[in-house]
C-alpha cells in the first residue's frame, strides 16, 4: 500500500522558521543545493514542473506554484486542482515514466532522494533537470517548503504556508496548557503488529498533539511489538490512520489476547486520523497535529 510504503518520518526539531538562504541569494539566478549535495543553478524560476511526491505536490500548490506544475505521480490527489494534471506514474522509481516526464519538456523534476534514486541517471542522460528533497523532521519540512518557495519564486507563498503550520501547532499546544499527556498508541499494521518509534513523524505529531507516544523509547522508525507489549504499556488511546480502519474497531482490539484489560479499549478511546495528513511531508501535518489534540482533548 503505497501510504504505508512511502513513510517520511518527522521530528519537530524547531518550531521557528530558519532561513535556509540568505535574502540576497533569492533573486534570480541562483544556486541551491538539493539534499544530495548537488547545485542546482536556476536564471528564472521554471514554469514546467514535474512533481514525483504527494506531499511536493502539495507544498507546490499551496505557496501559489500550482500553475507551475505540469505533471504528477497517480497518488498526488491533494488538492482536487492536482488531479488535471498529467500523470507520469506511480511514486516509486520503477513505476515512474520517464517517456511521459521527457515529453511533457518539463524544466523542473522534484525528486525523493530516497525513492527515486534509480531515475537520476535517467534524468542525467535526457538532460532533464531535477531537484532531490528528503525532509525528516519538521525542521526540515519548514526548510523543504521555504525552498520550494524560492525554486519557484514563491518565496512569501512559502513563508505564509510556514507561518500557518506554526500558528495551528501553537494554538494546540496553548489548548493544552499543563494537562498530562495521554499514552498512545499507534497502530501501523496489525499483523505482524507495527508501531511507531520516536523517530517519526507520526511519534512527534503525537506529542505535539498533548500525547505521549507508548513507544517513543525505541529508536527504530517501524518497530515490530509484541501484543504483550501493547497490554503493560496500558495506552489510554489506541490511534491509526483511517486506511486502517476495520482493524482497529472495539470488538476487533477486544479480541485480541488480554486487550480488553487496556484502558483505551475499555472506555472505547479508539480514533482515526486521515492518513495523508500524517504520513506525507506537506502542509497538512499541522492540521495532523490538530487532529490528534482533538482526539485527546475534545474540540
Amino acid at each position: 500500500m503505497y501510504i504505508k510504503t512511502v513513510l517520511c518520518c518527522l521530528i519537530l526539531l524547531s518550531t521557528s522558521l530558519t532561513g535556509v538562504f540568505p535574502e540576497e541569494q533569492r533573486d534570480f539566478p541562483l544556486s541551491i543545493r538539493d539534499v544530495l549535495g548537488r547545485p542546482v543553478t536556476l536564471h528564472t524560476p521554471p514554469q514546467r514542473i514535474v512533481s514525483l511526491s504527494p506531499g511536493v505536490t502539495e507544498i507546490l500548490f499551496a505557496i501559489g506554484a500550482g500553475d507551475q506544475v505540469l505533471g504528477v505521480t497517480e497518488y498526488c490527489n491533494y488538492p482536487p486542482e492536482a488531479a488535471s494534471r498529467t500523470k507520469v506514474g506511480g511514486f516509486s522509481g520503477i513505476t515512474v515514466n520517464i517517456e511521459t516526464i521527457a515529453r511533457l519538456k518539463s524544466d523542473m523534476v522534484i525528486i525523493s532522494a530516497f525513492m527515486h534514486g534509480r531515475l537520476i541517471p535517467l534524468l542525467e542522460r535526457l538532460s532533464i533537470p531535477f531537484f532531490a528533497v528528503e525532509p525528516k523532521n519538521f525542521k526540515e519540512v519548514y526548510q523543504t517548503i521555504e525552498t520550494l518557495g524560492i525554486l519557484t519564486g514563491n518565496v512569501r507563498g512559502a513563508q505564509e504556508v510556514i507561518e500557518r503550520m506554526q500558528e495551528k501547532i501553537r494554538q494546540v499546544a496553548e489548548r493544552r496548557g499543563n494537562r498530562e499527556s495521554p499514552r498512545v498508541f499507534w497502530e501501523l499494521s496489525d499483523e505482524p503488529l507495527i508501531s511507531a518509534g520516536s523517530k517519526t513523524f507520526i511519534s512527534e505529531a503525537i506529542r505535539l498533539g498533548g500525547g505521549k507516544n507508548i513507544f517513543e523509547d525505541l529508536n527504530e522508525e517501524w518497530p515490530m511489538v509484541s501484543t504483550e507489549q501493547v497490554v503493560r504499556r496500558k495506552p489510554d488511546w489506541i490511534i491509526a490512520g483511517d486506511d486502517h480502519g476495520k482493524i482497529i474497531e472495539p470488538r476487533a482490539l477486544a479480541s485480541r489476547p488480554g486487550w480488553g484489560m487496556i484502558p483505551a479499549v475499555r472506555q472505547n478511546h479508539i480514533a482515526l486520523v486521515n492518513a495523508d495528513t500524517l504520513y506525507r511531508y506537506g502542509p497538512r501535518l499541522a492540521d495532523a497535529v490538530v487532529s490528534i489534540a482533538d482526539i485527546l482533548y475534545g474540540k
